[in-house]
């Protein structure tokens, strides 16, 4: 009978161990996030301590809740939160941006999703709003202005709790309970996406997308766009644009890929599609994208007798398909750096990009795929940024022509030209000569007609020399 008697006892000896372990520390609750801080504008004047001295509170105070220093100098229009002021709601009007997702609108704003969806009257949980679209928000940060959301992603794995994953990116699990809302106890699903507290911007997006970003816009015909992503899963991403492949390539911290916008893109809304694979297939996102119109006209072109025999369909179409083959075999390397530098000297443009052209009174059946330039017989033609030779030679409408490739997709080409300075596979710098103006081929006149192709698409090369790619 003693054996039955001292195992009951080592059972009762072991259970307040038991229970104490699991009570040792217990995790309190998140500070209640309903709360709306008080904001104050600094004006022109005023500094910590006058601001300090309105409010009753201290410069500690304000330096530790603002994360300032001492040394830090406050600016008109800077925004402070004041240490134990409530402040009120405050309706505003947000535009979304690329890569926004609802939920990434709601936390600019110290808000929820649900909320937002109900202030613009949109039953559909699963909504995703448009980039450009203008979104009712109740702000609840104590401005008009959204706040800045930072932190880094992370989706919990099956048997994961929260004290380990605090304890992985070293946070305690109220901290992160706090920036994800959650109440204690905290219950956690595989798959769940959780935002840990840090110092880098935060991009509220499905699955492991850790970063979507578009620019230059808006987007218009003609225009260049590119896109930079990241993900959290290894691999390589993947989509499409306006019925265009997205062909993405390493770039900083992430992948970037640029696409060009044909000119005969009929405006309207277009379905950004991403996706990805490498170990495992990457979560798909979308959101729909405008293209607006470049208010394009129609460029009457009057061709002498002589070259008449040159606007033969079949010619220009046997030549457009001979110059995809060379426009679609660009480097993955980045040749360029900075803006593109003009290709000539005097630059006066005679025709711009992307109106309709018709020849000899005929059907607006092509658009002008680059910027004509004024010069006569010999003007020096310049290589706009790095790259290599990958055409030299005659073509039957753009009579002598270069072709340069930068890489990522980029080339760009050089038409009419009376002299080619350079051969296949010869290395070029900004700035460097290739050629010289003439007036060889189709073409009414001595002038350069110069194209930039991205991924074969012709673009408006003069949003090359003003803003900065990729």
């Amino acid at each position: 009978m003693r054996r039955p008697v001292m195992l009951i006892s080592l059972m009762v000896w072991l259970l307040p161990l038991t229970v104490w372990a699991q009570t040792e520390t217990p995790t309190p609750p998140p500070p209640d996030n309903n709360l709306i801080p008080l904001v104050h504008t600094v004006q022109e004047g005023e500094n910590l301590t006058t601001i300090a001295t309105d409010y009753g509170t201290t410069i500690a105070e304000l330096l530790a809740i603002n994360n300032l220093t001492n040394a830090d100098v406050l600016a008109v229009g800077q925004q402070l939160i004041i240490p134990g002021g409530e402040g009120e709601a405050v309706a505003t009007v947000y535009t979304v941006q690329a890569g926004d997702t609802v939920a990434q609108v709601a936390a600019l704003f110290n808000t929820t999703p649900a909320e937002v969806l109900a202030t613009n009257g949109i039953p559909n949980v699963a909504y995703q709003p448009y980039m450009g679209q203008a979104l009712t928000v109740v702000s609840r940060t104590g401005t008009a202005l959204p706040q800045a959301v930072t932190g880094t992603p992370h989706l919990v794995a099956p048997g994961e709790s929260l004290v380990m994953i605090a304890a992985r990116h070293g946070r305690t699990p109220a901290e992160i309970g706090a920036a994800n809302d959650l109440s204690y106890p905290y219950y956690l699903f595989p798959g769940q996406r959780l935002r840990i507290p840090g110092d880098t911007a935060y991009h509220d997006l499905p699955g492991e997308w850790v970063d979507v970003r578009l620019r230059a816009l808006p987007l218009q015909q003609g225009s260049t766009v590119s896109i930079f992503v990241r993900n959290l899963l290894n691999g390589t991403p993947s989509g499409s644009l306006a019925g265009q492949p997205l062909r993405f390539f390493p770039y900083e911290d992430g992948y970037v890929a640029l696409v060009g916008i044909d000119a005969f893109t009929t405006p309207g809304r277009y379905t950004l599609q991403l996706a990805g694979s490498g170990s495992q297939p990457w979560r798909p996102f979308q959101q729909d994208v405008p293209i607006i119109s470049s208010g394009f006209g129609v460029q009457p072109i009057t061709v002498a007798e002589e070259l008449s025999a040159l606007l033969d369909p079949q010619i220009r179409a046997r030549e457009d398909n001979f110059l995809a083959t060379i426009y679609n075999q660009s480097s993955d390397n980045q040749a360029w750096t900075g803006l593109f530098q003009y290709p000539v000297t005097t630059t006066v443009v005679t025709a711009g990009y992307g109106d309709g052209r018709s020849y000899n009174g005929g059907p607006v059946e092509n658009y002008h795929t680059g910027v004509d330039f004024a010069g006569g017989v010999g003007t020096p033609i310049l290589a706009p940024a790095n790259g290599v030779v990958v055409f030299a030679d005659v073509l039957e409408l753009r009579g002598n022509t270069v072709i340069l490739d930068h890489g990522l997709g980029v080339m760009t080409a050089y038409f009419h030209l009376s002299e080619m300075f350079v051969a296949v596979d010869d290395p070029v710098t900004a700035g460097q000569p290739i050629g010289a103006g003439g007036s060889t081929g189709l073409s009414t006149g001595p002038h350069l007609h110069w194209d930039v192709r991205v991924n074969g698409v012709a673009v408006n090369g003069l949003q090359w020399v003003e803003a900065l790619f990729p």
